[in-house]
């Protein structure tokens, strides 16, 4: 058998498409049912990933139900942990004034002679009076 004889076969297989008006009526009815059984279909997946979704999120509220008391304690224990600490440290220092700078000592020069070169910088935020 040649390609066009194969190919002739082939489409008389094939149902040719209706040419009355019931055949067309029955093809429309077969299509609106075939759309409505697709969209229940999509409808009752939809329900199951919901409810499947639902009861995980139950399981796992379910299963870390104590983690929200244990996170409240530990916060309140850090809190406390803090106002002490905070206590302690004016009790160091009465004026509570906080000085912040950098210190540059002739024992790190010696040590790292390469780093020495351009890591000292004047201090931007002295309080001497430069005039």
């Amino acid at each position: 058998m040649s390609n066009d004889e194969q190919s002739g076969s082939r489409r008389g297989q094939l149902a040719a498409p209706p040419g009355g008006v019931f055949g067309k009526l029955l093809t429309i009815v077969a299509g609106v049912a075939i759309l409505v059984v697709a969209f229940m279909f999509s409808l009752v997946a939809l329900g199951v990933v919901l409810i499947v979704g639902v009861l995980f999120f139950a399981y796992l509220k379910w299963k870390t139900r104590h983690m929200s008391g244990d996170l409240r304690d530990l916060a309140e224990q850090m809190q406390q942990q803090a106002a002490r600490q905070g206590s302690r440290q004016d009790a160091r220092q009465p004026g509570g004034r906080v000085i912040e700078g950098e210190v540059i000592s002739a024992d790190n020069d010696e040590a790292d002679p390469a780093s020495s070169a351009g890591s000292q910088r004047p201090n931007r935020n002295s309080t001497r009076d430069e005039s």
